[in-house]
């Protein structure tokens, strides 16, 4: 898993320096490739944060990359953004946007599979490079 790991978080850094420079649709971009190769290996359903509803799989399939990410930030945000989260924790420790922390962070949280690491790249590249405070502040209204 660590080498796995440190080739998400290389690739991570690659996608964050390529988005800052071209934007963030190419985030977006890489996510629906993402989303497109890991539905081939797995169900949608394994990328939702435990606890959460078993249907919200359902409504996932069918979104493109930019509905799949606002539907999804609704679940990372409150798992993520409460006042003891992890993103929390990390806007505290002046690390929000640093992408490995990000891409670390939603990754350990969330008990998210190794096969997922393709999908949670672009995810954490979407989210540093809109602030996790910025972030758990836009995603509030999904509450």
């Amino acid at each position: 898993m660590a080498d796995q790991m440190d080739d998400a978080l290389e690739r991570a850094n690659k996608l964050d320096e390529t988005v800052r420079e071209s934007g963030i649709s190419v985030a977006y971009g890489e996510l629906d490739r993402a989303l497109s190769a890991f539905k081939k290996v797995a169900p949608l359903e394994a990328l939702i944060p435990s606890g959460e509803e078993a249907r919200l799989g359902l409504s996932l399939r069918a979104l493109d990359a930019g509905r799949f990410f606002d539907v999804y930030s609704g679940l990372l945000r409150k798992s993520l953004c409460t006042p003891e989260g992890e993103f929390r924790k990390l806007i505290r420790a002046g690390m929000d946007s640093s992408v490995g922390a990000i891409l670390t962070a939603l990754v350990t949280s969330l008990g998210i599979p190794v096969i997922a690491l393709g999908v949670m790249i672009p995810v954490a590249v979407i989210i540093a490079n809109t602030g996790l405070e910025t972030f758990c502040e836009l995603t509030k209204d999904g509450d």
